[in-house]
Formats: structure tokens, sequence, C-alpha cells
């Protein structure tokens, strides 16, 4: 079996491949690629490999970057310290999600599953990882620790209005008007944040349910969205998206 080890990480990487010998010594291994840049020009150039185990936050960004950036015909084992990804890791051929460290046992589990990836449904896969989050008790962003002054203060996720990015800044915008610089991507916030919540109304706005005080129609079958606390701010949410939106307010 050839395997591609996607880890920025040398040690994760050492200790991950130790474990793939010892489930099989003849095992092929490729890596470790530790950029989704790396990541994406290899999968362009090499032969698709027969599994990638990929950590899911790299140097750069996301694994789903690069998964998600070229043809991908190889089943992925996810893996990393974190488990508010699980359900996105399935747009990626996801078969797996391993929380590290990684055990021995479970790798080989996911590795025998990885044989079978081309008989085994996609929804079996995802009632399986839903199984698996709720045995790890699986939870959404509940707040945000920031420097403040010589130390921290933590920021409460039901306190923000909206989250609103310019010029790679991100700011939360909090419901009594202050705000919040967050050094994370709005792909990153969308990740982690409860999608019942929280809307990605366009590239520069994540908009909270609770805070929105009307909706107004716009030309071209575009949406406004106008906030509690912020009447300055006009959220255009696109005729694409438009029905996702009524939708998702109207739960």
């Amino acid at each position: 079996m050839n395997i591609l080890i996607i880890e920025d990480e040398k040690r994760n990487y050492n200790r991950l491949k130790r474990l793939l010998e010892e489930i099989d010594y003849t095992m092929h291994i490729e890596g470790p690629l530790s950029s989704v840049k790396e990541t994406v020009r290899y999968l362009q150039q090499m032969p698709a490999p027969d599994l990638i185990l990929a950590d899911i936050r790299l140097s750069d960004g996301l694994s789903f970057e690069a998964l998600g950036a070229v043809p991908l015909h190889s089943p992925v084992v996810f893996t990393t310290a974190y488990d508010e990804y699980a359900i996105r890791a399935f747009k990626y051929n996801g078969i797996d999600y391993l929380l590290k460290p990684i055990d021995g046992e479970e790798l080989a589990a996911a590795i025998r599953k990885a044989g079978e990836w081309h008989r085994t449904a996609t929804d079996d896969n995802l009632l399986l990882l839903l199984e698996q989050m709720q045995r790890s008790q699986f939870r959404y962003r509940e707040r945000f620790l920031l420097p403040y002054r010589d130390g921290y203060k933590s920021v409460l996720v039901r306190n923000v209005n909206h989250i609103y990015s310019e010029n790679r800044v991100t700011q939360l915008k909090l419901t009594d008007g202050t705000s919040e610089v967050v050094p994370l991507s709005m792909d990153t916030l969308e990740m982690q944040l409860d999608p019942d919540r929280f809307f990605r109304a366009n590239r520069q706005y994540i908009i909270c349910a609770d805070c929105v005080q009307y909706v107004a129609n716009y030309f071209n079958g575009k949406l406004i969205v106008h906030l509690k606390a912020y009447p300055d701010a006009k959220i255009v949410v696109s005729r694409e998206k438009a029905a996702a939106f009524k939708a998702w307010m109207d739960r």
C-alpha cells in the first residue's frame, strides 16, 4: 500500500510513520508534506496514493484547501488535535477521523477501512462519523482567548454580533458595539462556529441569527441583512445564497 502523509510537525510524522511500520512494514510511505502549496503541487504531479493521512492544520492553512484544489481519487484519514472539523472532512473523501495522539489500533482500523473504501457508501461513513463525534463530545467553539495588555482575556461566542474581514484582518463585532481582532481566517471561523447560529453571508461577513434585525429584498434576487446594534452594516447576500439564507433564518 502506498501512503502519503501530510503533516507539518516532524515529531507527529515520525510517530505516525513508526505506527504504520508496526502495522505493516511493507507499506511505502511518502512525505511528509507540510504545507497547502506543497500538497497541491504533489497531488498535481504524482500518481494518486492508495491512502492519504492528512493533518488538518498545516503551516499555511488547512489541508481541506489542498484536497479541494485538485481532483482527488484517494481515500483520506484526517488526523488532528481538534475535532471541530469532523463534518467538513467528508467533503474530501474522508473515510475516518483520528484525534491526536494517534492510537495504533484505531489507525490500523482506519487503514482496513481504506481498503474497503470503494465499496462503502458515503452516507454510511457519515453516520459512523456522527457516532464518533457523539462519543468524543464534539462541540463547536464557545469562546475566544485573545491577547489583552500583558495577558489574555476571554470573549464569549454568544456575545458576537457578526464577524467582518477586510485586508486579511478579521474582527469580531460584539453585541455591545466593541470589536476584537482574531488571528483566524473566515474559512477557519466558518468551520469552528455552530452553523445553526452563524451563516457565511459572503466573503467578508459571518452573521449571527439572533442579531438579525430584518432582511430586505434587493435587486436581481439578492438580499440585504440589517443587524441589531449596527445600523450602518448592510450585508448583501447573493442570489445564489438567498434561498439557503432564508431557510436558515426560518428554522
